[in-house]
């Protein structure tokens, strides 16, 4: 029963991730207006720290997929978010899960862990998915590691980190328990 109940929970929380993904999305860096961030992060990484990581994997590979079918132009924006996306929430989720009685400080080193890995892992995304996209060669994607991949992959991870941490505080508040080492995920 609890199988269906948090397959259910990942489809319903994946398609708000999917809407606050196409209807917030804030240009976040002045070098590079065309990246933008969206909070659909946020809900993914919820649901890593409540329920598990492969449930927030889950979460953004059918939020992307929602994000390809309706309103992407092309494979290459929800490839480059899933990529940055499960990478973020994946090893946080992983990190978080390690201590059975995690508090504030092991949240907020876990995200840090996540953000470490995704900003490690969109380096090299980054060089085969512009020049499959637009044809750029190495020595351009380079120049744009500094000024803006690492910048923007670095501070989308800080607001999402900023964002679950309010959530989270809710959430406790509230009573739900979150995912322990012998929980599902």
């Amino acid at each position: 029963m609890r199988s269906v109940h948090v397959q259910v929970l990942v489809g319903m929380l994946a398609a708000a991730a999917f809407i606050l993904m196409a209807t917030v999305q804030v240009p976040v860096l002045p070098a590079a207006p065309y990246l933008r961030y969206d909070p659909s992060d946020v809900v993914a990484l919820l649901v890593a720290f409540v329920i598990g990581p492969v449930p927030a994997v889950a979460v953004v590979f059918l939020k992307d997929l929602l994000y390809l079918i309706f309103r992407a132009r092309s494979i290459f924006g929800p490839t480059g978010n899933f990529i940055a996306v499960a990478t973020f929430v994946g090893v946080a989720g992983w990190v978080y899960r390690r201590r059975t009685d995690p508090g504030w400080g092991w949240l907020v080193a876990a995200c840090a862990a996540g953000a470490l890995a995704r900003i490690l892992i969109m380096v090299p995304a980054n060089f085969v998915i512009l020049n499959l996209q637009f044809g750029m060669p190495p020595a351009r994607v380079a120049a744009l590691l500094w000024p803006v991949i690492i910048p923007f992959n670095g501070l989308a991870s800080v607001i999402n980190t900023a964002l679950s941490v309010v959530l989270m505080w809710g959430i406790r508040r509230r009573g739900v328990r979150l995912a322990a080492r012998q929980s599902q995920g």
